[in-house]
């Protein structure tokens, strides 16, 4: 069984056991726990009802002039797969580690833009925390991408790999952004894997999750009004900053005594990046290849959850397109993967309109 089978497993085994896992202390809630697990959307004390929660009911509380983020637990997540169904469950377990890395003095500051967790109960399906002010993330800029990219860094050296890192799940204030959605973040040993998964799937890490997840969907959606310059401009800033981001996880790793096949994996990334950075073609390149890259995992992610969006479609156009006019560069510049790279054109653009007949038919309602 591989790292990513074990831990499906031992997810759907900690389900069957009955167990709970619990973080905080009851005595921090603002209501009796009985009545927090049954809040609903006509609750008095619900200002504000989220939709869009795949795998929890999502309500902001107040009580006593105190505003609350609680997450009740669906009884079916909406997202078809095993990984979705126990992403409750993940969290909970995500957020009892984080809120301990938190409450130390030498990983507090490591851990400064994860939201704090007043209370969770796995069998309770409940979790409360702090009100967050801001918006959903819709802006990147050097102090956002730097936040982002120093959590994340620390999550991984620290055996946390986050692999959604969706608009959703980041919250920005206009100053600070904070992390609070973890039923996708997974454990692993930096010193000898690349993630989760070991180090069988090594095309995955924190800069890829963030740009397959997020970045490259915001950018696709500034195509409307943006210039190709412009868009580039802010590729470019992102690229550098992920390298300054992972020549300090590289030397954190090796002062760490990590394996020398994670060392050079790191170092491959940095290596890469340093060169395209170094001239217009090659940071022109490295933008086709990443974008097209993160479209279509984005796509494998939403097809496999059965939980595609408008999104997804324009994605997929994208791969259409991609693969139509640029194909023999992506062949040249090793830009096709997971047996890509044996298809010819033709096969491709077969399966992308078959993926995007998909893509409507998995649409959520």
């Amino acid at each position: 069984m591989d790292r990513e089978a074990q831990r499906r497993q031992s997810q759907l085994d900690f389900v069957a056991s009955g167990q709970d896992i619990l973080v905080g202390s009851e005595t921090l809630l603002p209501l009796p726990l009985s009545e927090l697990s049954q809040t609903n959307k006509d609750s008095d004390y619900v200002i504000e009802t989220f939709a869009g929660g795949l795998t929890a009911h999502v309500y902001r509380i107040r009580v006593n002039g105190q505003d609350w983020n609680l997450k009740l637990k669906r009884e079916q997540s909406l997202v078809k797969n095993v990984d979705g169904q126990t992403s409750f469950l993940n969290e909970v377990q995500r957020r009892r580690d984080f809120q301990s890395l938190k409450d130390k003095p030498t990983t507090a500051e490591a851990f400064s833009h994860v939201v704090p967790t007043a209370y969770a109960s796995f069998q309770e399906g409940v979790m409360l925390s702090p009100w967050l002010e801001g918006e959903v993330l819709d802006e990147f800029n050097e102090s956002v991408l730097t936040q982002i990219f120093d959590t994340v860094v620390n999550f991984e050296l620290n055996g946390f790999i986050e692999w959604d890192l969706c608009p959703g799940n980041i919250i920005y204030d206009g100053e600070q952004i904070s992390l609070f959605d973890f039923g996708y973040c997974y454990t692993f040993n930096p010193l000898t894997e690349f993630n989760s998964n070991g180090q069988s799937a090594p095309l995955f890490h924190s800069v890829e999750r963030l740009e397959t997840r997020n970045f490259f969907g915001y950018l696709l959606k500034k195509e409307q009004e943006w210039s190709h310059k412009e868009i580039l401009t802010l590729f470019e800033l992102e690229k550098r900053l992920a390298l300054q981001a992972y020549e300090y996880k590289y030397s954190a790793l090796h002062k760490a005594g990590a394996e020398q096949s994670v060392l050079s994996w790191v170092d491959q990334y940095i290596k890469r990046w340093r060169k395209a950075l170094s001239t217009p073609a090659g940071l022109e390149d490295l933008f086709l290849v990443e974008s097209f890259r993160s479209h279509l995992l984005d796509v494998h992610d939403d097809l496999s959850g059965q939980s595609c969006t408008p999104m997804t479609l324009k994605r997929v156009d994208r791969l259409e397109e991609v693969l139509s006019d640029h194909f023999g560069a992506l062949k040249a510049l090793d830009g096709l993967f997971f047996g890509d790279e044996n298809l010819t054109q033709s096969e491709l653009l077969t399966r992308t309109k078959k993926q995007k007949k998909e893509a409507v038919r998995f649409q959520l309602a």
